[in-house]
């Protein structure tokens, strides 16, 4: 990795309108070296996995089998990137990429612990610090050999920027008391070791945790309904005693959002970009072997089905989908390749940030094609296949887990908005071009600057536009696959009038809509309502109300609405309707 912060990126020059197919050409391909030390790596996951993993009991039990992660762990599948001085096997980001997919050809739960411990465990914070206590004490642990996770999300949310987890400095700042909970850590439920962000006098901060300390409780795995048997975990720290020398350094900022990543520093010491680099290999590697796997059970199930004596292989609608399934593979390797090879003559973070939502929603369309393909057969479970003689394969967990995808790491339309933060800059848009791709970056970049305060709607269907066109100028600088490309236009087309439509005054019907599901006003005047007189049909004086009346709904309202109303208001408008609309239509709330 040899860019920085002064390269250019891709996907930000689109956002000023500009197209660089010269850093895109030739597009970069993995050297025969490169692939085959990767091959090595995968070939040795392959036959570890053979040996000990059956994927339909974990999926069946919730859990993965014992000793495995032991034996993952011998083999340095745990330190993939890792010098092999500590015991790791020293291999590229995209080799790491590679033995991930292999295991989530397997199992996704796998695949998970993989990514989770190479791409956010403590050993990826070893090139970014300085010599010193902590950097000792985590190359100890790694050469060791642990299992580590990061504990960042809470039960408030991780998109929030404080935290509830609070550190206090105690023995005159020796050391701190770190009491909360976190949620939804991967890894979390097996980790000997934490990173862990907490509140420290207003400030979030990195604190590095044995799980072994006196005050740390795993307080359950969490079940999904995909996922089986990934040890997610529900942590709880009940002053833990954690010494300061384990407190990383306040100039590094570890957040995985792209609009919050360190600049101007080396590249291997960019916490940034190791974080999206991290999501990455959560996220495409997984991806990209859900849409293979769900390839090969389409062609086999469409191999063996005849339709009133003609192959199902002959009906131009199962041909076409067949075609797509295969579109979106290229595209998710095509995106994977440029985001980890082209760092060496671009910034790719910004296109790692846009590939989560890219790879792991053709990784939905892909599974999702197939399950049309195979339709009840595909629906099925494995074990329900298996016992009636039929090909068994897991269709319906894959779809499950896909799912998971656009959830782990920011949910999609979250990261949709924080890409078009990241990347938007006021400026003036390059002139238009010639070629469609041309003609789309202006129009982007055009309603881009049009736009001085957007939406939270617009600005996420704006980053995921954005996100459309850097793929479908990654698969025109690769060429050879026109099927997608042709995908990918039509996915362009469609946001464009996504975002046409919203630039229209006014709010949606769908949002106009939202708001009134969720704002809990008419709900509470109609129970009250229904509490005073029975019935929330008529006025309030046919109703048979009077000034008491009145005064007890008052001071019904302040109570659940927090709002103070007058009975003046209740009797001028006397019905469920007219108060709503009154109560609506101003901030009535109390300071």
């Amino acid at each position: 990795m040899t860019s920085s912060d002064t390269s250019p990126s891709v996907l930000a020059e689109l956002y000023a309108g500009r197209v660089r197919t010269d850093l895109l050409t030739p597009f970069p391909e993995q050297d025969s070296d490169d692939v085959q030390a990767g091959t090595n790596a995968v070939a040795l996951l392959e036959g570890l996995l053979a040996d000990h993993l059956d994927p339909e009991t974990v999926e069946s039990t919730g859990e993965l089998p014992d000793g495995l992660l032991e034996k993952l762990q011998g083999a340095g599948l745990l330190r993939l990137m890792v010098e092999p001085a500590l015991g790791g096997l020293g291999l590229s980001w995209l080799n790491a990429c590679r033995v991930v997919e292999a295991a989530a050809l397997r199992s996704v739960a796998v695949a998970f612990v993989l990514s989770i411990q190479n791409g956010f465990g403590s050993a990826t914070y070893l090139p970014a610090l300085s010599d010193g206590p902590l950097r000792e004490l985590i190359a100890e642990k790694v050469a060791t050999g642990i299992v580590s996770a990061a504990a960042d999300a809470e039960p408030a949310g991780a998109a929030n920027e404080s935290r509830q987890t609070v550190a206090v400095p105690v023995e005159d700042g020796a050391a701190y008391l770190l009491t909360g909970e976190k949620l939804f850590i991967g890894n979390g439920a097996v980790a000997d070791f934490l990173d862990v962000s907490a509140t420290v006098a207003g400030t979030v901060r990195l604190f590095f945790v044995d799980t072994s300390s006196p005050g740390f409780e795993v307080v359950a795995r969490h079940e999904f309904m995909g996922l089986r048997g990934a040890p997610f975990g529900r942590l709880r720290l009940t002053d833990v005693r954690v010494p300061a020398e384990q407190l990383m350094s306040a100039d590094q900022d570890w957040r995985m959002r792209p609009d919050v990543a360190v600049r101007g520093m080396d590249v291997e010491r960019d916490l940034g970009l190791r974080a999206a680099l991290g999501r990455h290999l959560v996220i495409g590697p997984p991806s990209l072997a859900i849409a293979r796997l769900a390839l090969e059970w389409a062609r086999e199930f469409v191999g063996r089905r005849v339709i009133d004596g003609r192959p199902l292989g002959e009906y131009e609608e199962i041909q076409r989908s067949v075609g797509e399934i295969a579109a979106e593979i290229h595209t998710i390797e095509t995106v994977q390749q440029w985001c980890l090879l082209g760092l060496a003559r671009a910034n790719t973070e910004p296109e790692l940030a846009a590939a989560k939502n890219i790879t792991s929603r053709a990784a939905g369309r892909a599974i999702d094609r197939a399950m049309a393909i195979l339709g009840g057969e595909g629906y099925e479970t494995a074990r329900s296949k298996a016992a009636r003689g039929v090909p068994a394969h897991p269709v319906e967990r894959y779809l499950r887990d896909a799912r998971a995808l656009r959830v782990a790491g920011g949910v999609d339309t979250m990261m949709d908005r924080w890409s078009f933060q990241a990347n938007h800059r006021p400026s003036v848009p390059a002139a238009p071009g010639d070629s469609y791709l041309a003609v789309q970056a202006h129009r982007f970049a055009t309603t881009c600057q049009s736009l001085a305060e957007p939406t939270q709607r617009q600005s996420a269907l704006l980053g995921r536009l954005g996100g459309e066109l850097l793929t479908l100028t990654l698969l025109t600088a690769r060429t050879g696959f026109p099927a997608a490309e042709e995908q990918s236009r039509r996915r362009l087309e469609l946001l464009w009038t996504a975002v046409d439509d919203e630039l229209e005054p006014g709010a949606s019907p769908a949002t106009q809509l939202g708001k009134q599901l969720l704002d809990p006003t008419e709900a509470i005047v109609t129970a009250l309502w229904i509490e005073a007189f029975g019935t929330a049909d008529g006025d309030f004086f046919s109703l048979g109300g009077h000034s008491m009346v009145a005064v007890r709904l008052a001071a019904r309202l302040r109570e659940r609405l927090g709002v103070r109303v007058p009975v003046r208001v209740i009797l001028e408008k006397p019905t469920v309707a007219e108060l709503v609309r009154h109560l609506s239509e101003g901030d009535h709330r109390e300071s």
